[in-house]
């Protein structure tokens, strides 16, 4: 495998990275969190009222948190007087706003209470404001309506949001863990540990009042830390999958030449037995540090010798912080794509291949190995998220949170 400073060559090399177990995690989904707001949008702006008296636009725009709310009726204002300026429309009272319903939070997460806009009534005449939406989506809230409004009639704007509660099922991914439940949960995940240690804590978090953290430690042999999903479902044993993890990284981890974060793959079907602890056979990719720059590639261990082909990307981790990474797998054609806060970070295919074992290094545009650059996983039916520090160097606590593997690209929360 690829060459240490100072001549020393990787463990790896001697005993290569895998992960290989049979083990999947049902559709099971997480508690949900607080949502995020989305965008208000009012009614019409400011109609000055016609001939015949009629009020400016009134209801309720979508309150916070909503995604779109039907706007209020128009109100009937008064009749203006024939020979006054005021006209006498005060005697006229107008009804503003209808009900309006707005969205709830994001998926996989209790949403926001919806909001009632604030809804402008008819000219002169006193307006009824719109009435309270009901919240839907990952959490139910009641909304406050908007107060009544009068005189140009501008149109509402988010109303306060009520109180939210808790959604019943609020991720929509396949496989979901928030550890709101302040345990690993056996029925979920297989801890598979050496040296490294996994807890759930209430110190370091980023959503919710708990996360995990997993301890590594210093010198000697790789030690590592994972939770490897149970029971799966079919769905994701496709040729695409995708994942996204709150992460904080730490910066005593950077010292260390290559930490596995997460991956997926398949056990192998080959004759090679001598692949490395803690699964010698998988066949699997990945995305991981390397040296604190982002690493992703494959790596096949049923094979003599095993393969091991990687990309490195220009980009650093963020450190000492907490932030939404995701990342998408693909087995036709093989490539990884990490993307981190939402930006693109880091890419492995046929065109970007920057480390191969054995040498050499794929040309360009050329096959990964053995003719092909598909298909060299088989698919997909082992998960696993955490950390496998091949070089250990420094003593550091790795934490995660809000973690969702999906068919599609699940996004971050914030």
């Amino acid at each position: 495998m690829r060459s240490i400073p100072g001549g020393f060559r990787s463990s790896k090399s001697l005993a290569l990275r895998g992960l290989a177990v049979s083990c999947l995690l049902g559709a099971i989904g997480c508690s949900g969190k607080s949502g995020s707001p989305g965008a208000d949008s009012g009614g019409d702006t400011s109609v000055t009222p016609d001939a015949s008296g009629s009020g400016g636009s009134g209801g309720g725009g979508p309150g916070t948190g909503g995604v779109t709310a039907s706007g209020g009726s128009r109100g009937s204002g008064g009749t203006p007087s024939s020979t006054g300026g005021s006209g006498s429309g005060g005697a006229v009272t107008s009804t503003g706003g209808a009900s309006a319903t707005s969205s709830g939070g994001m998926p996989g997460h209790a949403g926001q209470s919806g909001g009632g806009g604030t809804a402008s009534g008819g000219d002169s005449g006193t307006a009824t404001g719109g009435a309270g939406g009901t919240s839907t989506g990952g959490g139910a809230g009641t909304a406050t309506g908007g107060a009544g409004g009068h005189g140009t009639g501008e149109g509402g704007r988010g109303g306060t949001p009520g109180s939210g509660a808790a959604g019943a099922s609020g991720c929509s991914g396949l496989i979901c863990e928030d550890f709101e439940s302040g345990s690993i949960d056996p029925n979920k995940w297989q801890t598979v540990a050496s040296g490294g240690t996994v807890a759930v804590q209430t110190q370091q978090v980023a959503h919710g009042k708990y996360a995990a953290r997993l301890h590594g430690v210093t010198g000697g042999s790789d030690d590592w830390a994972l939770l490897v999903a149970k029971n799966a479902p079919a769905a994701l044993g496709g040729t695409t999958t995708f994942g996204r993890a709150y992460v904080y990284f730490p910066a005593e981890a950077t010292s260390s030449i290559h930490v596995q974060l997460a991956f997926a793959g398949k056990n192998g079907t080959g004759t090679s037995t001598t692949g490395p602890a803690p699964f010698p056979k998988l066949r699997y990719l990945e995305i991981a540090s390397y040296s604190g720059v982002w690493q992703q590639g494959f790596d096949l261990l049923d094979i003599s010798p095993s393969v091991e082909e990687v990309s490195y990307s220009k980009n650093h981790l963020p450190t000492n912080k907490w932030v939404c990474v995701e990342w998408q797998l693909n087995d036709a054609p093989d490539s990884v794509t990490v993307w981190a806060a939402g930006t693109e970070v880091a890419t492995f295919d046929n065109t970007n291949v920057s480390y191969a074992s054995p040498g050499p290094v794929p040309k360009s545009g050329g096959a990964l190995y053995n003719g092909t650059s598909s298909g060299l996983v088989g698919g997909f039916d082992v998960f696993g998220i955490g950390f496998h520090d091949w070089h250990p160097q420094k003593a550091f606590d790795l934490y995660y949170d809000d973690v969702v593997l999906d068919m599609k690209r699940p996004g971050c929360l914030d």
